[in-house]
């Protein structure tokens, strides 16, 4: 059924409030297009490959193995995986490749939810 603004004055609570939103809310494949991006996050080395990569303008494969302390297979496997979800692209340059973030709005991404990740935890309530 589909929501239209009549039915939403029938049959919402608050129709002054969602009567707006009405054809804004993400869709259902945007939204796995966005869990798709945030499930990137979702793994401590993709965030320290990420984030490492949002630091610099482009790192080679060896570079960034050493300074995430990783192997080169093993950083190799998350790469492709990143590469294949549009988050990094690669560089070849004889036999060496170098990689960088596809784009601003994924060293965005990293940034601020690192941002967050930093910011101090509200205390819990004392009880009383």
């Amino acid at each position: 059924m589909e929501l239209t603004l009549e039915r939403c004055e029938v049959e919402c609570l608050h129709p002054q409030h969602v009567g707006p939103l009405i054809g804004r809310v993400i869709s259902s494949g945007d939204a796995e297009e966005v869990v798709t991006t945030f499930d990137l996050l979702a793994d401590p080395t993709r965030a320290r490959i990420l984030h490492a990569l949002s630091l610099a303008d482009e790192l080679c494969v060896c570079d960034l193995a050493w300074l995430l302390g990783l192997s080169q297979s093993g950083l190799s496997h998350q790469l492709r995986l990143l590469r294949e979800r549009r988050a990094v692209e690669r560089r070849r340059a004889g036999r060496i490749v170098y990689y960088r973030l596809r784009d601003c709005h994924i060293r965005r991404l990293v940034r601020d939810a690192l941002r967050h990740a930093r910011e101090p935890r509200p205390r819990a309530r004392e009880a009383v």
